[in-house]
């Protein structure tokens, strides 16, 4: 199931999925760049190239209150998005 696309200000896609067995996939320009399991959420850290330049992703997947999920994304240590 898919919980989020996100497309960054460059255009690329950004796709967060999950399973009902809590396996998490993110995906960058259709590609799996990370994957974990976790009930409760967890942390996704990849670097791809953008350009010729490298660049770094961390997206934090959590339960938050009043009862759903958030999920924060990063780009080079700078918030792209805060749920």
């Amino acid at each position: 199931m898919r919980y989020l696309t996100y497309f960054t200000e460059d255009r690329h896609r950004l796709d967060i999925t999950n399973s009902w067995l809590g396996e998490e996939k993110i995906y960058y320009d259709g590609r799996l760049v990370s994957r974990n399991t976790s009930i409760f959420g967890s942390m996704h850290e990849f670097t791809v190239t953008e350009g010729e330049q490298e660049t770094w992703y961390r997206i934090q997947i959590e339960y938050k209150w009043p009862l759903r999920i958030g999920f924060d994304i990063y780009r080079n240590g700078k918030a792209l998005l805060l749920s």
